[in-house]
């Protein structure tokens, strides 16, 4: 079966790919703005260029960049939008040029949709899609993802950072591994103050992997602080 930290890295990869594309978005409005998300233009060198026309956006990380959180970015994401993203039912589809992320390079395609502010919990919801979407890792072996989710953002207030909720599943499939499948049992949470410190990795919940010969393994995500410590 795949390890569980290489199944835990991806997820978190993923997930700095889609504050990456949700930053890119809101950086010409003036009103409106999920506030604090992070700040991408920080990367030297980058170049966001927008055509309007067309709906979508470029985001040129050249031959490579470090961002003020330590995380190396290289290549181009190209974003097509159908109406501003913060309107319920707006879509995001996200393409990767010779894109990499710490030295991860990822292909295909992936798509949100913003499915509306969620007023109990204060969050704005996004489902998730990705169908072959490819990420190869640093040592050369590529792993096939599959998945569908729902990502709902909650906003930060003054006493906390946003949070990022997860819920769905998957399938994983690499030529150095049997298919495995992965469920999520209970939401997997991202903090922002562990983003911020360069760790795009799961602080909370519980994922069930599941193996083409029906073998089974939990994932418990319970960090201390924002240590990357190995999952349970």
């Amino acid at each position: 079966m795949i390890p569980t930290m290489e199944v835990s890295e991806m997820m978190g990869l993923i997930e700095e790919v889609d504050l990456l594309v949700l930053s890119a978005m809101q950086q010409d409005l003036t009103q409106q703005k999920i506030m604090p998300l992070l700040d991408e233009s920080s990367c030297p060198g980058t170049r966001i260029s927008r055509d309007e026309k067309n709906k979508r956006i470029t985001v040129d990380y050249g031959e490579g960049c470090v961002s003020n959180r330590g995380l190396e970015k290289k290549g181009i994401l190209t974003i097509s939008y159908t109406a501003n993203f913060l309107h319920k039912g707006s879509q995001l589809t996200i393409g990767f040029e010779n894109f990499s992320l710490n030295g991860k390079q990822m292909e295909g395609q992936r798509k949100l949709e913003n499915k509306g502010y969620q007023t109990e919990s204060r969050s704005l919801r996004f489902a998730s899609e990705a169908i072959n979407f490819q990420l190869t890792n640093s040592n050369r072996q590529k792993f096939t993802i599959n998945q569908s989710y729902i990502r709902d953002l909650q906003l930060s207030t003054e006493y906390a950072g946003f949070r990022i909720y997860l819920s769905g599943s998957g399938t994983l499939s690499t030529d150095d591994y049997s298919k495995t499948s992965f469920e999520i049992v209970k939401s997997i949470v991202f903090l922002q103050e562990c983003m911020e410190s360069g760790v795009p990795a799961p602080s909370e919940g519980s994922m069930q992997l599941i193996s083409d010969k029906n073998e089974k393994i939990l994932i418990n995500y319970d960090r201390d602080g924002c240590l990357l410590n190995h999952p349970e």
